[in-house]
C-alpha cells in the first residue's frame, strides 16, 4: 500500500497518548448521563446513522458504548434483539428507563466497556459503535468489533482531530495537540483485508446549548482541560459574540465507516445522492 511499511496502530497509540483530549472514565459519564440523555435520544443523527445500515427484522445487533439508548431503542424496533453494552452504569439506567417508556423488551444490557472481556457476549449479525471509539488501542477495538459481528460493522468517529471548534480555540488562545483523526480506522481495516465504506454525517440538533457563559467555559474545560484566567475570559467574550443569541450552532462532522465481516467483500449498500443529502440504499 505504501513504499515503506507504516505501523498505523502504533502511530495511533502514540498520538492518543499525547493529545489534549483525554478519555473520560465511567464515573465522568455517570455524572453526565441525565444531562445528555434527553438531547442524545432525540436527534436526527439517529436517522442518518440507521439509514446507512443494511439491516433486517431477523438481525441481532451489538451496540458498543450504547449510552442512553440513542441507537439501541430505535434499532430494537427494527431488529430481533439488541445487545447494549456501556461502561457507565448510569447510562444503562437511562437506556432502561427509555426502553420502558417506549415499551421495548428486546434489549439486553451488559455493564462492560471496550477494555473488558467480551467472551460471554453472544455473537451477533451487526455491530455498531456510535461516537464511542475513544479507545487507547484502535486496532484491538476494531478486531473485537469485527469478530463479534457475522455480517457487518458500522461506526462513527469525529473528524478533524478536535471535539471543540478550532475557531473557538484560536479565539481564546488555547493551543492543543489534536486527537487522532478518523483516517486511522479505514487504513487499519484495509491493512487487515477489509474494504471499508466511508461517508459523513453532519449534526446540529444534537449540539449542546448553553444557558450562560459559565456553562460554556465549563464545557470547554471538560473537553480540553484547564484554561487559565485569560482563556476563560476570552471564552466568555466568544460566548457573548457568537453563541448567546445564535439559534444555529455549527454542525459537527462525523465520519461514518462501514465494512463487511467478510474480507475483501464490499458492504452491501450503495450511495444515493439528492440535492440536499446522501443516503445508503441497501
Amino acid at each position: 500500500m505504501f513504499l515503506k511499511e507504516i505501523d498505523f496502530a502504533l502511530m495511533y497509540k502514540e498520538h492518543k497518548e499525547v493529545t489534549v483530549f483525554k478519555g473520560k472514565n465511567s464515573g465522568d459519564w455517570d455524572k453526565k448521563s441525565k444531562e445528555m440523555a434527553p438531547r442524545m435520544q432525540k436527534s436526527s443523527y439517529v436517522e442518518d446513522f440507521i439509514s446507512r445500515m443494511d439491516i433486517s427484522s431477523s438481525d441481532t445487533v451489538l451496540d458498543i458504548g450504547c449510552g442512553p439508548g440513542t441507537l439501541a431503542i430505535p434499532l430494537a424496533k427494527m431488529v430481533k434483539q439488541v445487545i447494549a453494552i456501556d461502561f457507565s452504569a448510569q447510562m444503562l439506567e437511562e437506556l432502561e428507563a427509555y426502553a420502558a417508556r417506549e415499551g421495548i423488551t428486546n434489549i439486553k444490557t451488559y455493564h462492560i466497556g471496550w477494555d473488558d472481556d467480551w467472551s460471554h457476549l453472544p455473537q451477533v449479525d451487526i455491530a455498531v459503535a456510535s461516537r464511542s471509539m475513544e479507545v487507547k488501542d484502535i486496532e484491538e477495538a476494531l478486531k473485537k468489533m469485527t469478530t463479534q459481528a457475522k455480517k457487518a460493522s458500522y461506526l462513527t468517529y469525529k473528524t478533524g482531530g478536535s471535539f471543540v471548534d478550532m475557531e473557538i480555540l484560536d479565539f481564546i488562545g488555547k493551543k492543543i495537540i489534536t486527537k487522532p483523526d478518523f483516517w486511522y480506522i479505514p487504513l487499519l481495516l484495509y491493512k487487515d483485508g477489509y474494504l471499508p465504506y466511508i461517508d459523513y454525517i453532519p449534526t446540529k440538533d444534537g449540539s449542546v446549548r448553553y444557558s450562560n457563559a459559565e456553562e460554556f467555559v465549563t464545557s470547554l474545560i471538560w473537553s480540553v482541560g484547564a484554561l487559565d484566567e485569560t482563556q476563560q475570559q476570552r471564552a466568555r467574550e466568544y460566548y457573548k459574540l457568537h453563541i448567546k443569541d445564535s439559534n444555529a450552532p455549527k454542525p459537527s462532522m462525523w465520519a461514518f465507516v462501514a465494512w463487511s465481516s467478510v474480507k475483501q467483500e464490499m458492504i452491501g449498500c450503495k450511495l444515493s445522492k439528492t440535492t440536499s443529502s446522501s443516503t445508503l440504499v441497501c
